[in-house]
């Protein structure tokens, strides 16, 4: 059989696993509307189905010519890729994006990859199934479709950025929780609504706070109990969730989780389960998501179920609402407020933030912060004037990340060695480790002494020495770091990661890590000066 003819006995094939698809969803949503005493048009049971493991669905006939279509995945890869199969992946994905007239955004890491991607029907599910062809981890993959999306919202290019981390945890590398021992329950959207419904249950909504604002699920009374971590970012997360106060509103609960469209979940819900099995004292009666997040729970009951208000979404969109709600419904769902005048508002628009300073890291907020139409002009103007609910009420996150390292190496996921069973990396020795210098990198040109200190907060420096390069002695955006004490730079290097003011990309990331002297090195060299400005060549 030539390719050809091979393609066309695979399209069949597609089609008619699609009937039968089909035929089996018509009768199982009736069931299920019955026994969750809805009728069959406020449940579409077929938009709480995984694409993983089958054929895609077609593309509805009499689509707008005007329209695109809009496929948002993500796949997590454990083991991770090596070095070399990271860069081939970089490599393979954007010449696909390419080839097939793809755009939109990733980000690809050692762990995998998660995209929001348009194009035209035919292309993005051929995109898909390339991937599938590729690699046979993207069997598993959920790509979520959305036709007839207006073309306004099409991305004009494809941008995939080479990461660390999927997700911003700050749990890339050897701290990553493992999925294929940890990750939580999925339950599909009827099931995880069901859920809602049971006493000693929490459900915890694992977004950022500015996302929670807009919208999150309200159960009904006597139900779960939703808890708010209340997150700047995804790094608080850690921190919450290895404060006393939080694992005694766990303890001996099942344990929902959601986010916008999964990937959080799978993370959040392994990194639950890592703790609990690492501590006799701390115990759930499960820990579940739902599968494909808000975006299918929403799909699957069109009127709401028990959502309300908005799902903050990260493209051209905006947000997204519940299908047959109307008007008057939405509006009577809105908790959030103008940050400046406090008029019942859930828009986000302007990317306007928070420009209160954090006394934690004694950089900005920088949280987005929801600014009404007439007041667009006064944010513009004078931006010092906004806070998000946060920083109004004082809310500082728990500044305790569990011990994720020693976690992994009691339940036997870094195995003798120091080798990760997670990423296939090594652990350093504690004893090669910890050093009183730290070297930090991935800092914007633009950085100060002034600032670098600032940032690492009260871990205090005692001398910064810019790195350079050998040959043209310009700073390339790393230094080394002399702390006042060793205390200090395990505080520092705790963090794994520190938040630089940057004026392209607001605040960037620099990373942070022991830099033990080497045998008979002398550092910092007594004519070493700490100059406030890196030299520039």
């Amino acid at each position: 059989m030539d390719n050809k003819q091979a393609r066309a006995a695979a399209s069949k094939a597609r089609k008619e696993a699609r009937r039968a698809i089909r035929r089996n969803l018509a009768a199982e949503s009736t069931g299920t509307a019955a026994a969750l005493g809805l009728s069959v048009t406020a449940v579409d049971v077929g938009a709480s189905k995984t694409n993983g493991n089958r054929p895609l669905p077609a593309p509805p006939q009499g689509l707008p010519l005007d329209s695109c279509t809009i496929c948002l995945f993500y796949q997590y890869k454990e083991p991770a890729w090596k070095t070399k199969e990271h860069k081939a992946a970089l490599n393979k994905v954007t010449e696909l994006a390419t080839f097939y007239k793809v755009t939109g955004r990733g980000r690809c890491a050692p762990e995998g990859l998660n995209c929001t991607l348009t194009a035209n029907p035919n292309d993005i599910r051929a995109f898909c199934y390339a991937l599938r062809e590729w690699d046979p981890a993207f069997n598993e993959t959920d790509f979520k479709l959305e036709d007839g999306v207006p073309i306004k919202n099409q991305f004009r290019t494809f941008t995939l950025r080479k990461v660390n981390e999927l997700v911003g945890y700050a749990l890339d590398g050897i701290k990553a929780p493992s999925l294929n021992r940890h990750s939580g329950k999925h339950l599909e959207a009827p099931d995880y609504h069901k859920q809602m419904q049971q006493k000693d249950t929490v459900i915890i909504d694992v977004r950022n706070a500015y996302e929670s604002d807009i919208g999150r699920f309200q159960p009904p009374k006597g139900g779960a109990v939703l808890l708010d971590p209340q997150m700047r970012t995804s790094q608080d997360f850690p921190k919450w969730l290895n404060a006393p106060a939080t694992k005694e509103k766990l303890k001996n609960k099942t344990v929902m989780m959601y986010c916008t469209g999964g990937i959080r979940c799978e993370r959040a819900t392994a990194l639950l389960n890592q703790i609990t099995d690492a501590e006799e004292a701390f115990e759930t009666k499960g820990v579940v998501m739902v599968r494909g997040g808000i975006e299918r729970y929403l799909k699957t009951f069109p009127e709401g179920g028990f959502w309300k208000g908005k799902n903050y979404l990260f493209d051209k969109r905006m947000e997204q609402t519940p299908l047959l709600k109307s008007p008057q419904g939405l509006d009577a769902d809105v908790k959030s407020n103008c940050c400046l005048c406090e008029t019942p508002h859930a828009s986000y628009r302007g990317q306007h933030k928070c420009s209160k300073i954090l006394p934690s890291s004694r950089l900005p907020c920088s949280v987005p912060v929801i600014v009404c139409d007439k007041c667009q002009g006064i944010a513009t103007d004078d931006p010092h004037t906004l806070a998000c609910p946060l920083c109004v009420k004082g809310y500082q996150t728990p500044d305790t990340a569990p011990d994720l390292v020693g976690q992994k190496r009691k339940l036997g996921v870094i195995v003798r060695g120091g080798q990760d069973l997670v990423t296939g990396q090594r652990l350093v020795r504690q004893s090669e480790k910890e050093s009183q210098r730290l070297f930090v990198g991935k800092l914007p040109l633009t950085i100060t002494a002034s600032k670098l200190r600032q940032a690492f907060g009260d871990a205090k420096i005692e001398i910064i020495q810019w790195i350079v390069d050998h040959d043209t002695h310009a700073f390339y955006g790393s230094a080394f770091c002399q702390m006042e004490s060793v205390e200090d730079a395990k505080k520092a290097q705790v963090l794994g990661a520190i938040q630089i003011p940057s004026r392209k990309k607001g605040r960037q990331t620099a990373r942070v890590a022991f830099a033990p002297l080497r045998d008979n090195e002398t550092w910092p060299l007594a004519s070493c000066r700490e100059k406030e400005y890196p030299p520039m060549g």
